[in-house]
């Protein structure tokens, strides 16, 4: 089995300047963010397994409140962080908790999801390669056991009336109410780190503050239950269609209810911590990546784009990016899947998108919940919705394509191609 070292960090990555927040197309205009209500942090886990006759494998994995990643600045980034500490690009995990009260990272998609401010980027990049840096400096052995709970914080966001679907909490959708919880203690039994994976949307507070909204607070309240030289870093499922829900319905709030919200969380957390856990049995840290095109369905024509391009919002800045940027009228896009096992009886599964939970549980099912799904990592292409919901349109099959600066919606054979990548990652099968 090998032995599994563990160095971990925890780096402030909130803006020292005052700039715009992602993720609410009502915050445009609002200007830079007026105040912080939580920090925003990027926890660092630095792996490295060393198997019986000495061949080591090394990983990084990295939680940030953010929002996502850029597809071609996390390429980068992971290069330098290869070169500098020797991990395989492909086992370096930039994930995202998909904030949506921290700064935008991609120049990419359309304004109306927050304005990229290349300064703060590029310090953050810097903070994370100081980050690394600080967690292999404190690598040490440990071992890693997990247990699991339900809870329900969310509520499928999708519902069809009279051939409309609308963002309304849907109490008979589709759902993963599962929480995961990895523990790894050091060899004098305290605990080291705790990973807690779970699919729910952080978007409670639409304030223009600075907050790392209840999955970050979360992650705070576990610290210093824990210990204060504990790291405890969320894992975010597959959510695409998974919103905060209270009493039945869609929760858009405050910051005390940011706050209410990760309590819940965070005292679950450590209800499976105080419970008996199943050890798990250290592995070759052995990650792949894999690739499957995403086809869209019809292209606009130029007319086309040329009759909207003097409307307002966000169809006018749609069609005119597409014109001035010729390239992204592509018959399809590329969707990436990046597998790093964790233990013999746990991987992880991360793609650089936000795909919808029907798809997680198709995962969780192939894999017995010996694999769990993670978005929001190494980059970010849009939604990845189901054939149905493409039939049924709403926000995350068709109008968010104008926002991520998609030429079309998918088409519908994506549902086909998406489980068929899964199953053959999972099971070699088609």
């Amino acid at each position: 089995m090998g032995r599994l070292w563990m160095g971990t960090a925890k780096i402030d990555i909130t803006p020292k300047h005052s700039i715009e927040l992602a993720g609410f197309e009502s915050r445009l205009g609002m200007g830079g963010f007026r105040d912080v209500d939580l920090p925003l942090y990027a926890r660092l886990i630095y792996y490295r397994h060393s198997d019986s006759e000495g061949r080591e494998t090394r990983a990084l994995l990295v939680s940030a409140d953010l929002i996502w990643w850029d597809n071609a600045r996390s390429a980068q980034l992971r290069r330098r962080l290869s070169g500098l500490h020797g991990i395989p690009e492909d086992a370096i995990l930039l994930h995202g908790t998909h904030n949506h009260s921290g700064p935008q990272t991609s120049d990419q998609f359309s304004v109306e999801l927050g304005t990229f401010d290349l300064d703060y980027v590029q310090q953050l990049e810097d903070w994370i390669a100081d980050g690394a840096a600080m967690a292999e400096a404190n690598l040490e052995p440990v071992s890693a056991a997990q247990g699991s709970s339900f809870i329900h914080l969310g509520v499928n966001r999708r519902v069809v009336v009279d051939s409309e679907c609308l963002m309304e909490a849907n109490l008979q959708g589709p759902l993963d109410p599962e929480l995961r919880v990895v523990s790894y203690s050091r060899l004098d039994g305290s605990i080291k780190a705790v990973l807690f994976h779970y699919g729910c949307h952080p978007v409670i507070t639409r304030e223009n503050r600075i907050s790392s909204e209840f999955t970050g607070y979360a992650m705070d309240l576990i610290e210093e239950a824990v210990n204060e030289q504990t790291i405890a870093a969320y894992l975010q499922g597959w959510c695409g269609d998974i919103n905060p829900a209270k009493d039945g319905e869609l929760l858009f709030g405050c910051e005390q209810d940011v706050r209410e919200h990760g309590q819940q969380l965070a005292d679950e957390v450590m209800n499976v911590l105080r419970s008996p856990q199943t050890p798990l049995d250290p592995c070759p840290l052995i990650a792949s990546r894999h690739q499957v095109m995403l086809s869209f369905q019809s292209l606009p024509t130029e007319s086309e784009l040329l009759d909207f391009i003097g409307k307002d919002g966000i169809i006018g800045e749609w069609s005119r990016r597409l014109l001035e940027e010729p390239d992204r009228m592509q018959q399809g896009t590329r969707l990436d899947f990046y597998r790093l096992p964790l233990a013999r009886q746990l991987s992880l599964l991360a793609v650089n998108s936000e795909v919808v939970v029907e798809y997680g549980l198709y995962v969780k099912q192939l894999s017995s919940g010996e694999c769990l799904p993670l978005g929001y990592t190494n980059g970010m292409i849009g939604y990845v919705p189901t054939a149905r919901q493409l039939s049924e349109g709403g926000y995350e099959a068709d109008q968010s394509t104008k926002y991520f600066l998609l030429p079309s919606p998918f088409d519908f054979s994506i549902e086909h191609d998406v489980r068929r990548k899964i199953n053959w990652i999972l099971n070699g099968e088609s």
